[in-house]
């Protein structure tokens, strides 16, 4: 993730709600510019079945991919219960998923109705 332009949006979006989606390695690097960190948590069957189904990315159809996302998803949702992370139950249909996300959005920024 390049700073400058999370800098860039985070001044840009400044007055607004603004989401920034995904994880890279180098997150940390600019954690400090995030009013609220939010995962989205699935187990393991859930994940599994995911990337296995899914025909739009092919990546956690090989054996080795399938084991990576397995395993990261442990230590991700680990790491971010740590850093006091907002954790939301994404084995929820989507509308719900989003409304958990936006319910953690306006307790930090009230929006107008």
């Amino acid at each position: 993730m390049n700073r400058a332009k999370v800098e860039t949006l985070a001044a840009e979006m400044r007055d607004r709600l603004a989401f920034l989606c995904g994880y890279v390695e180098n997150e940390p690097e600019v954690r400090d510019l995030f009013d609220l960190i939010v995962c989205l948590a699935v187990d393991y069957a859930t994940l599994r079945r995911r990337l296995l189904s899914r025909t739009t990315n092919a990546f956690g159809h090989r054996p080795e991919e399938l084991a990576a996302a397995l395993n990261l998803n442990i230590c991700i949702r680990s790491m971010y219960r740590r850093l006091g992370a907002t954790i939301i139950d994404a084995r929820q249909p989507p509308p719900k998923v989003a409304a958990a996300i936006l319910d953690a959005a306006r307790r930090l920024h009230p929006l107008e109705p």
